[in-house]
């Protein structure tokens, strides 16, 4: 091969990785399903936060956003700690995300909630893989996390019954998502697929649920406990073992809400198995807790598992608390490179104030 020749191939090669690039980044999950346009906005938004200004970043299900009012927290307190969860965000992605986040933000703790480890959460459904692998930007750490993703399924297969087992969704998709969802060249697609937008208040969850209030039955606490699958310890073993390699600080949590008995057991086995690790852990939902945060089941949620915008404050403010006293992060109001944080609140402020005018 000639210079000339091998020139061309580089030059070939970098133009097909740049349509490739633009082929993913458009066809990717649908930006016109509420859950779908929110997770976008908030991966958008951390891509383009100046590096190394978090502190924190705490990693989940959907309950995470919903109780999390990050500038609430940085009003108090003057700490960044952003929300990187998903609606039911697999598990056994956390480490994936976490070497995402740390790619530019060199954060001193990890907040990671374990309502995800029940058995039938870490189901590996393509939709709940595809909110977290098509919100990260084309990357060989994504391409990891596609990987273990397929292992999952055939390890989850190994625990169900013949009618439960789930087939695989073929590979080539999953790792370049316009071969999933090319037909909506035809079918239509939309500004924010192209101009992707972004979470102008630091990860909030936006959604005209945040100020619904549904009566909820409270929690029957229970210390019930189950055994742990080897799929769900093998799990829990990762995230430690990540904390324990990289010198990363854990803490696991068990966000406050609506539990049945069916959940807690599991709960309370990954609760129990973490903390015979040596890890750190805080159950949210014992009678005491939810006395602390001064959570009212029939106020302060929007349906049995998430709570609305007042309950996001009250966990917040007791979350934030703990964190200020316990971690010590610097206090960086006032410091220009987090002015962003600053009109994130002002609109967070406004955005409280006009949602639940309308609501009631």
């Amino acid at each position: 091969m000639t210079k000339k020749q091998g020139l061309r191939l580089v030059l070939f090669s970098l133009i097909l990785g740049v349509i490739v690039c633009a082929l993913i980044r458009v066809f990717g999950m649908p930006t016109d399903r509420d859950t779908a346009l929110g997770v976008m906005k908030r991966y958008n938004d951390f891509y383009d936060e100046p590096e190394n200004t978090w502190d924190c970043v705490l990693l989940g299900t959907s309950c995470v956003d919903r109780q999390w009012a990050a500038p609430l927290a940085w009003k108090e307190y003057g700490m960044a700690v952003y929300a990187m969860n998903t609606d039911v965000q697999p598990m056994y992605l956390t480490t994936y995300l976490l070497d995402e986040v740390r790619k530019t933000q060199d954060v001193s703790l990890a907040v990671v909630d374990v309502r995800g480890i029940k058995f039938s959460s870490l189901k590996p459904t393509e939709v709940r893989v595809r909110r977290v692998t098509d919100s990260m930007r084309f990357s060989l750490n994504r391409l990891k996390a596609i990987k273990r993703a397929m292992e999952v399924y055939s390890e989850y297969n190994l625990y169900v019954d013949e009618d439960e087992k789930i087939k695989k969704p073929g590979r080539a998709p999953m790792y370049f998502s316009f071969l999933k969802y090319h037909s909506r060249w035809k079918d239509g697609l939309f500004r924010d697929d192209f101009i992707r937008p972004v979470n102008d208040m630091k990860g909030i969850y936006g959604a005209p649920d945040a100020f619904h209030v549904e009566e909820v039955e409270p929690t029957e606490v229970t210390d019930a406990v189950c055994e742990l699958n080897p799929l769900q310890k093998e799990v829990l073993d990762e995230i430690v073992q990540y904390g324990e390699d990289t010198g990363l600080e854990l803490l696991f949590t068990s966000s406050p809400s609506r539990l049945g008995n069916s959940e807690q057991p599991e709960i309370n086995a990954a609760i129990r198995y973490l903390e015979e690790k040596g890890a750190k852990v805080i159950n949210f939902n014992t009678q005491e807790k939810y006395e602390e945060i001064g959570l009212d089941f029939s106020n302060d949620l929007y349906n049995a598992h998430h709570m609305n915008s007042r309950g996001a404050i009250k966990f917040t403010e007791y979350f934030a608390k703990y964190l200020h006293e316990n971690y010590k992060f610097e206090d960086k109001r006032g410091q220009e490179e987090y002015k962003e944080w600053d009109e994130a609140y002002d609109r967070y402020v406004k955005f409280f104030e006009e949602g639940w005018k309308e609501a009631e």
